[in-house]
């Protein structure tokens, strides 16, 4: 139970699956806005600031339409998220993608075009099908 609200056991593990951490003080509060963002999508932001393959696509922004920055100065190929050359990053993303209950052991191929959807890194599709063999 959270401020009066029953909240369903699957939306307590969705939540701790995303390392969300609620917070409610009072009795009368609400929110007008929420913005609700994972750790590891928070530490893969503020990574590409210190990555130099993603400095050079920054600076080179002029000459292609490919790329593209947002307000916060975030990288994205187009709708995907940039993912610095960093290998303990690359790993905690591939294995919290393996291991989603949405995922179970698809194969490399499915959990390549999962992950394509939200994100972007060279070589991902050669890291992805790595991973998968290791398991």
């Amino acid at each position: 139970m959270i401020a009066g609200i029953k909240v369903e056991k699957e939306i307590i593990r969705d939540l701790e699956w995303l390392d969300i951490e609620l917070y409610v003080r009072g009795q009368h509060s609400y929110w007008a806005s929420l913005r609700v963002e994972p750790a590891l999508i928070s530490q893969i932001k503020e990574a590409q600031k210190e990555d130099s393959e993603i400095w050079t696509i920054v600076e080179n922004l002029a000459e292609q339409t490919e790329f593209r920055l947002d307000e916060d100065d975030v990288l994205w190929q187009g709708t995907r998220l940039c993912v610095p050359n960093d290998a303990s990053l690359r790993e905690a993303l591939l294995t919290k993608a393996h291991s989603s209950p949405f995922s179970v052991h698809s194969g490399s191929t499915k959990m390549y075009q999962d992950l394509k959807q939200h994100f972007w890194w060279s070589g991902m599709k050669r890291d992805v099908a790595t991973f998968v063999s290791r398991c």
